[in-house]
């Protein structure tokens, strides 16, 4: 039974789906296991006839040239690699980034896609999101980047300044590998679920994932299995799919508070760049977000009451930040996003044919600000890994070996960054400083420490 079928007739369900203008009547079916999708090409053929040597002078018939046949099978293995794409039903636990991307990614293959959302529609909080140089590397293969650029900031410098207004640290983010844009945050992930639905995912909100089975099914509150060649579980730090399945190592709340802002207009970022501040456990930074928006980032240890007070205790923040006292009173007025800092590691990423995706198999502090784009670059790897195996659970383990140590260098990273702002001394907030800078002045601590980003998806390409 399809998925569209098994939609019909739920109570609550909310069902999202466009058909492709590119396909017809007959498009979009499931495929079974090692069909080589809608796209595949025959075996490569020498020009002047069908495989058969006719127009090829001395060649006998049926026969290439040794030098001939190596590179047809060259070429030929590079065919398979690139167009013969598994594909099959995929049921996906969660319409974030992480979700969204894995869908889209998997229909354009040929893969038919369900995608369950608890909420009632596909949403993000009202903050901002800085999107790097290995998830933008996802968008812009996918094509998405002209739709979504016009609804950020691409910002060329990263400023970090201290609590004597001193510059610590400052980053040239113009060169590729170091770009970084700023969105509101719903903007991805706008242009994400149209991309999905385009290409005829089925978006169902209101459908809240319960559990998996390694054999291949997600199992929803209101009691329907759904049986797919491939389940994600991309279903957040609190993972239902994760739990379920056993593979929970560490699900940890951070003792640090986030509180964050998407401020109307440009006046307090007028240039594109992002600013963070620094004074003895707290942090406050400031980034163009696109044309008509600023985004506003605060952190400060959980046992910090003032400092995790919102609205924001203006007098306190003011006496961490007395330059900042203006911004301290426009952020008193406006509407905070309060969350703490969450930390995951599972004992693996896959199990049978389920596989964990994003903050689901990784949550990290979002210090570095590599949780979605690990989980786009992650997504697109999964793809590349998927072509290469006929068995799914294979497919799922090499991906995990091939992304894995990435990954979880940047959770430590990640975690470090959080621990050298609560948990310094304050006294000796000057040698961090010094510390700060001998990391934006040494190219190698920098590339350990933000190694993520000079790491883009592996592709077929790269096979």
């Amino acid at each position: 039974m399809g998925a569209a079928q098994r939609a019909r007739g739920l109570p609550g369900a909310r069902v999202h789906r466009r058909r492709p203008r590119s396909q017809g009547p007959g498009a979009g079916r499931l495929h079974g296991r090692g069909h080589r999708g809608p796209h595949a090409h025959g075996p490569l053929r020498p020009a002047g006839g069908a495989g058969r040597g006719r127009g090829v002078p001395g060649l006998r018939r049926g026969r290439l040239p040794d030098r001939h046949q190596r590179h047809r099978g060259r070429r030929l293995d590079r065919a398979r690699r690139l167009e013969a794409v598994n594909t099959g039903h995929a049921e996906i636990a969660g319409a974030g980034y992480a979700g969204l991307t894995i869908a889209t990614l998997l229909a354009r293959r040929g893969w038919t896609v369900t995608v369950h959302e608890r909420s009632d529609a596909v949403r993000e909080i009202g903050a901002g999101i800085f999107l790097h140089n290995n998830g933008l590397v996802v968008l812009e293969e996918a094509g998405l980047m002209e739709a979504l650029a016009p609804k950020g900031t691409r910002l060329l410098r990263d400023r970090m300044v201290d609590h004597r207004g001193r510059l610590m640290q400052e980053r040239d983010l113009a060169v590729t590998r170091t770009r970084r844009w700023s969105f509101p945050r719903q903007a991805p992930l706008e242009v994400l679920h149209a991309a999905a639905l385009a290409v005829g995912v089925e978006v169902r909100t209101r459908s809240v994932v319960r559990s998996a089975t390694p054999e291949g099914a997600l199992l929803t509150e209101d009691g329907e299995r759904h049986p797919a060649d491939l389940v994600i579980g991309a279903d957040g730090y609190r993972s239902a799919v994760r739990t379920s399945l056993g593979l929970t190592r560490v699900e940890r709340r951070l003792p640090t508070t986030s509180i964050r802002f998407l401020l109307p207009g440009r006046q307090l970022s007028p240039e594109p760049m992002s600013t963070e501040y620094w004074s003895r456990r707290r942090r406050v930074a400031l980034a163009a977000s696109g044309p008509d928006h600023t985004y506003c980032y605060m952190a400060c240890p959980e046992g910090d009451a003032a400092g995790s007070e919102v609205p924001v205790h203006v007098d306190s923040w003011s006496d961490h930040f007395p330059r900042l006292g203006d911004l301290f009173q426009l952020l008193h007025r406006s509407e905070p996003y309060k969350a703490y800092y969450s930390w995951v590691q599972a004992h693996a990423w896959s199990r049978g044919k389920v596989a964990l995706l994003g903050d689901a198999a990784h949550a990290l502090p979002p210090t570095l600000g590599q949780g979605s784009n690990l989980a786009m670059s992650n997504a697109r790897s999964l793809v590349t890994f998927l072509g290469r195996f006929d068995a799914v659970a294979d497919a799922l383990q090499a991906w995990e070996r091939a992304v894995r140590d990435t990954t979880e260098a940047t959770q430590r990273w990640a975690r470090y960054y959080d621990l050298v702002t609560k948990y310094w001394p304050n006294p000796l907030s000057g040698v961090r400083s010094r510390i700060i800078w001998a990391f934006g002045a040494s190219p190698q601590l920098a590339a350990r420490m933000r190694r993520a980003d000079r790491t883009p998806p592996i592709t077929e390409s790269a096979a």
